[in-house]
C-alpha cells in the first residue's frame, strides 16, 4: 500500500522526466530563439572592424535594452560619477566591448531569464550568470586569453537550465499536474547540460562556447579549448562563492591547483579577492 502512494505521488515527476527525455531523444525541444537584437550584435561584437555608432544605432530601436544600457552607465560600479542623461553620453563613456556585454546581456535576461512561475530562481540564476561572466573575462586577462569569449563561456554556461525550466513550463498540463517545485528544480538539475548542448548549436554560437557549456564540469575530457574551459569552470565556482558564500569561500576556490595549469600565477589570484567585490557591485547594478 505505502509502495502504491509513493508511485502515484511520484506520477507528475515520472511523466515530465519521461517527456523531457524523449523530446531530447526526438530532438523536438522548444527552444526560445536566440533574440535578433542580441544575435546581432554577438556578431558586431566579433567584428574587429565593428563600429560603436551601429551598435548604438542598434541599441537605440530597443527601448528596454536603451534604458537599461543608460541605468548602468550611470551606476558607480561602472564608473558613473558624472549622470550622463542620453544613450550617445552612456555610448561614449561604457565603449564598444562593454556597450556589447551589456546590451547581449540584457537581451538574454529580457527574453530567456524571463519566467514568472520561477521568479525567484531564474534571478538566482541569472545573478550566478552574470558573475561567472564577469569573472571568466577576468580571468582570461590573467590567463592571456580572449576576456570577450570568455564573458560570453561565463554568461552562457549554465544556459540549459533557464530553457530547461522555459520547457517544462509549456509542457501540457496533463503531464506536469501536481509537479513540486523541488521537482522541478531536480529534472533542471537532471537535463540542463544536455538542454544547453541543443541550445548552444542551435543558436550556432562559436564552438569554444558550446564546448565550454557541455564540459565545465568535466574539463578533462573537453575535446579542444580545454584552457577555456577550465576558466569557465573556474569562475563558476568564483561566482558561487562571491554571491552565495564569503571571503573563506572566495579563498578556497582560490587554491585549486586549476589557476596553476592555466598559467593563472598566484600574485594574480590576490587580487580577485578586491575583484570579487567588484563583481558583486556589478551584478547589483545590471540586475537594477
Amino acid at each position: 500500500m505505502t509502495s502504491a502512494i509513493s508511485n502515484s505521488s511520484n506520477q507528475p515527476l515520472e511523466l515530465t522526466r519521461k517527456s523531457l527525455i524523449k523530446a531530447l531523444e526526438y530532438d523536438d525541444l522548444t527552444i526560445p530563439v536566440l533574440p535578433k537584437i542580441a544575435n546581432d550584435i554577438l556578431l558586431l561584437s566579433q567584428d574587429p572592424n565593428a563600429d560603436i555608432e551601429v551598435l548604438s544605432e542598434m541599441i537605440h530601436h530597443d527601448q528596454a535594452i536603451a534604458s537599461h544600457v543608460l541605468h548602468i552607465s550611470n551606476s558607480a560600479a561602472f564608473g558613473g560619477f558624472g549622470r550622463v542623461d542620453s544613450l550617445e553620453e552612456a555610448v561614449a563613456r561604457l565603449g564598444l566591448q562593454l556597450l556589447s556585454e551589456i546590451a547581449v546581456s540584457v537581451s538574454i535576461q529580457k527574453n530567456i531569464f524571463n519566467i514568472p512561475e520561477f521568479k525567484e530562481e531564474i534571478s538566482d540564476l541569472w545573478s550566478h550568470s552574470l558573475g561567472s561572466a564577469l569573472f571568466a573575462k577576468q580571468l582570461a586577462f590573467y590567463a592571456r586569453q580572449n576576456p570577450d569569449t570568455l564573458y560570453l563561456c561565463g554568461l552562457l554556461h549554465e544556459i540549459g537550465k533557464p530553457v530547461t525550466l522555459f520547457t517544462i513550463n509549456n509542457l501540457p498540463s496533463d503531464i506536469k499536474d501536481g509537479l513540486e517545485k523541488k521537482d522541478v528544480l531536480q529534472l533542471v538539475e537532471e537535463f540542463h547540460m544536455s538542454v544547453g548542448t541543443i541550445v548552444t548549436r542551435q543558436w550556432e554560437l562559436p564552438e569554444v562556447i558550446q564546448i565550454a557549456n557541455l564540459y565545465y564540469k568535466d574539463w578533462e575530457n573537453a575535446p579542444r579549448f580545454r584552457v577555456e574551459t577550465v576558466l569557465t569552470y573556474l569562475a563558476d565556482q568564483l561566482s558561487t562563492a562571491t554571491l552565495k558564500g564569503g571571503v573563506s569561500d572566495i579563498e578556497e576556490v582560490l587554491k585549486s591547483e586549476l589557476f596553476d595549469s592555466v598559467s593563472i600565477p598566484e600574485s594574480k589570484l590576490e587580487k580577485l579577492l578586491d575583484f570579487a567585490e567588484t563583481v558583486t557591485e556589478k551584478v547589483n547594478s545590471m540586475n537594477g
